[in-house]
């Protein structure tokens, strides 16, 4: 990832639903916290910006549960409290930091002097002609 580059980090939720079912496509693998997300991300010189959560209706194939599916991604949504959904959505930006070295010091303290010797306008030489 380039300096400045952003990603979006879907993993399931350690207290949601869909993690807890091998049925489901978040089964398997890691859950995380958000907690343990972050830390992770911050490790690896990502940062933060912001999460959400989503899946907040129950993996489940019964009649009952996929018509109030619904109503409840909606209330989920409403009450954005990350512990309920399924998944955890967090953007995070890639940190990067300012290139140091003993070069990059010396260029800056030895400007360019392209216009040394170029004739200076009227008025430059600190005369006043009268």
């Amino acid at each position: 990832m380039g300096p400045g580059g952003r990603a979006l980090f879907i993993v399931p939720n350690r207290g949601g639903l869909w993690a807890r079912r091998d049925a489901t496509p978040f089964g398997f693998g890691r859950p995380y916290s958000l907690g343990q997300l972050e830390a992770q991300l911050k490790r690896h010189d990502f940062v933060p910006e912001r999460h959400a959560a989503a899946l907040f209706a129950p993996p489940s194939e019964r009649r009952f549960w996929m018509r109030s599916a619904d109503m409840m991604e909606r209330m989920g949504a409403k009450l954005s409290s990350y512990r309920a959904g399924g998944v955890i959505l967090l953007e995070a930006s890639k940190r990067v930091y300012a290139p140091t070295g003993p070069g990059l010091a010396e260029r800056v303290r030895r400007p360019l002097r392209v216009l040394e010797g170029a004739p200076q306008p009227a008025g430059a030489t600190g005369r006043n002609s009268v």
